[in-house]
């Protein structure tokens, strides 16, 4: 019999699907913690299945809008450069040498934790930014050229990190810099994170022998069930309530997160 927990992942893979068919993003906010809590795997080799996921229902979800001619490809190549690059830098030299512990008075905390934690901060910081109240009034941002290859940069170390392909933040910066329809945004966040999430995974190719592809094949699966779904709802949805669904939907996921590895360091 199978494993409720098991069940329960699998059936929010349907989630997973829905927020990038709807949005262009949050999938890997969802797919990272679903296969650490409930699939139990340990979150460096999650990172793996992340980026296995994502890429795959990514690269689906932009086909229609690259043949649709609605991806802005000069603006997707400043996010893409420096992207891969920091996912290099990543994968090769910064998550090898996170301490695998760091003390904290009489307690100690893991780097599972770590990444888990600094994971939720950045979700919290995306949510507060798609929220913040007049925001649509802000005037184009100055030297935008440099903001986006910086949060390219940003969105390539998250990937290499912690598996999110980054569209929790490639679209309110989409949004807010280059004052774009958030559902444009969505479209050009699927494309780069399909590259960046396909360039993560191969990085890393020495240890994907260690993933469990029937657990993994199930559940990309699922998501693009979900995925189909997701683009038909979001013809239905105006561009200002994707934003507030977009920026609730990014506080839930990181309070949640961040209560869970709260709790989990106070009962160590």
């Amino acid at each position: 019999m199978m494993d409720f927990s098991l069940i329960l992942g699998y059936t929010l893979a349907i989630a997973v699907g829905l927020t990038m068919g709807i949005l262009g993003s949050g999938g890997s906010i969802l797919t990272l913690p679903i296969f650490v809590y409930l699939f139990h795997i340990e979150p460096i080799q999650a990172v793996d299945y992340s980026l296995f996921t994502i890429s795959i229902i990514s690269l689906i979800g932009s086909i229609g809008h690259v043949y649709k001619k609605e991806i802005d490809f000069k603006t997707t190549t400043l996010f893409i450069l420096p992207s891969l690059l920091a996912v290099y830098i990543t994968k090769q030299y910064i998550l090898p040498n996170i301490p695998n512990s760091i003390p904290i008075n009489q307690s100690t905390i893991s780097k599972d934790q770590i990444i888990m934690s600094f994971f939720s901060v950045l979700i919290l910081v995306s949510a507060f930014v798609m929220l913040k109240r007049n925001n649509n009034n802000y005037g184009r941002v100055r030297n935008t050229i440099a903001h986006l290859i910086t949060i390219g940069s940003i969105t390539g170390l998250l990937t290499g990190l912690v598996g999110a392909g980054g569209g929790f933040i490639i679209v309110p910066a989409l949004v807010l810099l280059m004052k774009i329809n958030i559902k444009q945004a969505s479209a050009a966040s699927l494309f780069i994170i399909t590259i960046n999430a396909t360039f993560g995974l191969l990085s890393n190719f020495k240890h994907l022998d260690q993933i469990n592809w029937t657990i993994l094949i199930i559940f990309t699966g699922i998501t693009l069930i979900g995925l189909m779904i997701g683009f038909q709802l979001k013809t239905k949805l105006k561009p200002e309530n994707l934003k507030v669904v977009f920026g609730y939907f990014l506080g839930a996921i990181g309070i949640a997160i961040a209560g869970t590895e709260i709790s989990q360091f106070i009962n160590l």
